[in-house]
């Protein structure tokens, strides 16, 4: 992994086997990242994705593996227990071009990753709704 902060924007690119999610939040971490949008291209041999259920208040994931591109990834950093917290969306074309995409577990990096965090100079914290069974962003908590 390489990475460069400039003003309020991380560069960052991932080589090949390392994973998305842990490479992100690391960086966060790093660089004390406290409220981030994130977004990113590149390709992946191994993805887990999925859906959040909302009659079971779980995410429902499934492992799909293979040559993947990596179309499009984007989401944001918040804090969640007093750490980054990196959530991301995905979406990937198989080896026939064919698109699908998800709430993004984690992703092993095949060929490269190229990805830009933007900083902004405050910090959500997450907080659990016990209606969704989600760690939602306390807006009005913005410091």
């Amino acid at each position: 992994m390489e990475y460069k902060r400039i003003e309020d924007k991380i560069v960052f690119r991932l080589e090949m086997g390392e994973a998305l999610m842990e490479s992100v939040q690391k960086i966060a971490a790093s660089e004390n990242v406290k409220l981030a949008s994130i977004s990113g291209i590149g390709a992946c041999s191994k993805i887990e994705m999925g859906y959040l259920d909302l009659s079971i208040k779980e995410y429902v994931f499934k492992i799909f593996e293979g040559n993947m591109e990596i179309l499009h990834a984007t989401g944001n950093i918040t804090l969640k227990d007093g750490e980054p917290f990196p959530h991301i969306h995905i979406s990937v074309s198989d080896d026939v071009c064919k698109a699908f995409g998800g709430h993004l577990n984690e992703a092993t990096i095949s060929a490269t990753f190229e990805g830009v965090m933007t900083i902004m100079d405050h910090e959500i914290h997450r907080e659990f709704n016990e209606d969704l069974g989600l760690a939602l962003m306390n807006i009005c908590g913005i410091k």
